[in-house]
């Protein structure tokens, strides 16, 4: 039998194949002072309403509810679902950009809830910093092709394949120091 994929591991996936690695090692320590930063505290922080299911009383609301695709064998939490509306709100405390890695967690999110028996209508990100959202397209069949090839690359990945790190992003990462490319940048490549 696979083993399942994690739907945050997608984006984790697209930042750095690597980081993905890295932050499965630490998924089952008991300290998040290992390894989280304060970008990952604040972000945390944003959540503790729908982890502790506090952020709604309305009865068609469904915060951090747990979903499964048997179709692409992933598992992950929702933030919000609005059943009344169809809504699916993916929260985080700033979103500067839509990275693909955010739309496919979306993706990977609708998927899931619509093979459960849900109904999304309309998708988005919330960005709590700015309070700023932004409004993602349900995934047609282009965006679904892409997002099933990201399944695979993930899949299919090993540490041993040809790798060439992004010196922006080694720079933001936070397992940099565990990463044997992470470590071994210069400061002329980080600039």
């Amino acid at each position: 039998m696979e083993a399942y994929l994690m739907i945050t591991q997608i984006n984790d996936f697209l930042f750095c194949p690597r980081s993905m690695y890295f932050s499965g090692i630490y998924r089952n320590t008991t300290s998040t002072e290992v390894y989280h930063q304060t970008p990952q505290t604040i972000g945390l922080a944003t959540h503790k309403s729908i982890d502790d299911n506090t952020y709604s009383s309305h009865k068609t609301v469904i915060t951090g509810m747990m979903v499964y695709s048997e179709k692409y064998n992933i598992l992950g939490c929702i933030d919000i679902l609005d059943t009344k509306s169809g809504l699916l709100t993916e929260r985080k405390y700033s979103v500067t950009a839509v990275y693909d890695g955010l739309r496919y967690q979306l993706f990977g999110q609708y998927f899931a809830l619509t093979e459960m028996g849900y109904q999304v209508t309309a998708m988005r990100l919330h960005s709590s910093k700015d309070n700023k959202n932004y409004d993602i397209p349900l995934p047609d069949s282009l965006w679904t092709a892409k997002f099933e090839q990201v399944l695979y690359d993930l899949k299919h990945f090993s540490l041993y394949d040809s790798f060439i790190p992004n010196p922006r992003k080694c720079e933001k990462c936070i397992y940099a120091p565990l990463c044997d490319f992470g470590c071994q940048l210069t400061e002329d490549e980080t600039l």
